[in-house]
């Protein structure tokens, strides 16, 4: 077995001593960007949905426009919308 072989496992069990050192140390740091991080993508995704909800209310009220239009010109389609009842 050569030397550089024989100490290659030194070396990542230090690295692995370093980053277990600093997770113990710096456990709270670590869970507080953990929860930013989870509070963040919650806001993100609740802002999503309410852009989605926004834009059902937004052709809804274009639906019921067009509708209203109709049925003052007379026409059936916007007494029944796009149920045909024939």
């Amino acid at each position: 077995m050569s030397e550089n072989q024989r100490h290659s496992g030194g070396g990542s069990a230090f690295v692995l001593l370093l980053v277990v050192g600093f997770i113990v140390m710096f456990w709270w740091v670590i869970v507080a960007a953990l929860g930013v991080l989870l509070l963040w993508g919650l806001a993100l995704y609740a802002s999503r949905c309410l852009d989605a909800r926004e834009d059902a209310r937004i052709a809804l009220a274009a639906r019921a426009d067009q509708q209203h239009a109709w049925v003052l010109a007379g026409d059936e389609r916007g007494t029944y919308g796009e149920y045909d009842p024939g």
